[in-house]
């Protein structure tokens, strides 16, 4: 059990219905359903494996819908079979092979959403593969069945048909004593509760922890890299370094799971000699992981002092929900600007002229005409006359040379 209490709050705009976990009101978890995006955990489905992957231990599956579903070997046992845990994927299924799976992750990128295997239902024994067994349960249901625990206090709801489905669910659930907890809220809650101002922060690279130190968070395609910087922190003589260690663990706990940062993880911790402050970093780290809905699994430090850790995967980050990509790099406004002059006197080589303008963005002639300027000039002494032409709906990469003075 967590050691704080909890606010589920779950509220519903156009096109799309959020939760939120608060614990101690302060953002732990986000949640966005959106109708152009469903989910579809929860769902069942009659599969066809499609390919059997040894390397990978795992098995593609066709469920018809999107791209096909990854089965690993741990759940690829029929429940009802008593298979050994460490049976491979071969001694589980084959090509070919229809079975009946649980959507338990959604698809990212071009990847499909990773499955179990469930017991088959007699009553869908003359179904076909692929096929939909069970639709995937509601947006609100969802939220729920994510947040809820045996501390959940109480669930606000945005309007009267989530507070309808939230007092179904909690009837026909495990926790009918939260039915008590739920409300109806009023106005912006996401505002109201500053859940918008959490989901900003945590879109940030830096974050501040109590008492002065701050995280530093960087993904990368393969990795999230977050170092501990201590930034004027001050612990007790001799343990300085732990003691900000240990405050920072709750934090980077939070924001897994409130960014849902998946796969490989390191933590670069402040340096610390001695293994048993080492060990009570690691214990801050695990205590803190044990109520996150994605598997983590804290491995160890480094001799480097570096903290490995994985989670695992629950959907779409809030980076790759909320933001858009970052374009591809692109030349500097220098370097265009050189390209740009070198074009011109390879120009004048191959076709002598009166004159040559070249055309380019208003950035990289600002620079031609400022602190580039004596390159423009050294150009011209080699061409003759050299006319920079700005062009406000001309990209920063791209020139052209044109014969004639302007």
């Amino acid at each position: 059990m967590s050691k704080y209490s909890t606010t589920i709050i779950i509220d519903s705009g156009p096109g799309e219905t959020r939760g939120a976990l608060l614990r101690a009101g302060v953002a732990w978890d986000v949640v966005h359903h959106r109708d152009a995006e469903p989910s579809l955990v929860g769902a069942v489905y009659r599969g066809r494996v499609r390919k059997v992957d040894h390397g990978l231990n795992g098995a593609f599956v066709e469920i018809g819908q999107g791209p096909e579903a990854y089965l690993r070997a741990r759940d690829a046992s029929d429940p009802a079979d008593k298979m050994p845990r460490n049976a491979r994927i071969g001694e589980r299924v084959n090509e070919g092979m229809k079975i009946d799976v649980r959507v338990v992750a959604d698809g990212f990128a071009a990847k499909g959403p990773r499955i179990s295997r469930v017991t088959p239902d007699p009553a869908h024994a003359d179904r076909p593969a692929p096929d939909c067994l069970l639709s995937p349960p509601s947006a609100v249901d969802l939220i729920l069945e994510r947040f809820v625990s045996s501390d959940t206090e109480q669930i606000i709801c945005g309007d009267a048909a989530i507070e309808n489905a939230a007092r179904a669910w909690v009837a026909t659930g495990e926790h009918p004593d939260i039915a008590s907890g739920i409300t109806r809220g009023s106005g912006d809650l996401f505002a109201k509760h500053d859940i918008e101002d959490e989901i900003e922060a945590a879109l940030s690279r830096r974050v501040r922890i109590p008492g002065g130190a701050e995280l530093v968070i960087d993904m990368a395609e393969a990795m999230c890299v977050i170092d501990i910087n201590s930034a004027g922190a001050v612990g007790k003589s001799g343990r300085a370094s732990r003691d900000v260690n240990q405050k920072a663990m709750p934090e980077i706990a939070r924001q897994l799971r409130l960014r849902n940062i998946a796969g490989a993880i390191v933590i670069d911790a402040l340096k610390m000699s001695a293994r048993d402050d080492r060990n009570r970093v690691l214990s801050a780290l695990r205590n803190a992981l044990k109520d996150d809905p994605g598997a983590c699994h804290v491995l160890g430090i480094t001799n480097l002092g570096l903290i490995e850790m994985t989670r695992t995967r629950t959907g779409l980050s809030l980076a790759d929900r909320m933001l858009a990509l970052a374009s591809a790099p692109g030349l500097s406004v220098d370097a265009v600007a050189y390209a740009g002059l070198r074009a011109v006197v390879r120009a004048a080589a191959a076709k002598p002229s009166g004159g040559y303008r070249l055309l380019v963005s208003q950035p990289v002639a600002e620079a031609l005409g400022g602190r580039l300027q004596g390159a423009r000039d050294q150009a011209a002494q080699t061409v003759g006359r050299l006319d920079i032409i700005a062009e406000d709906d001309r990209a920063n990469d791209r020139f052209e040379v044109m014969l004639g003075s302007a």
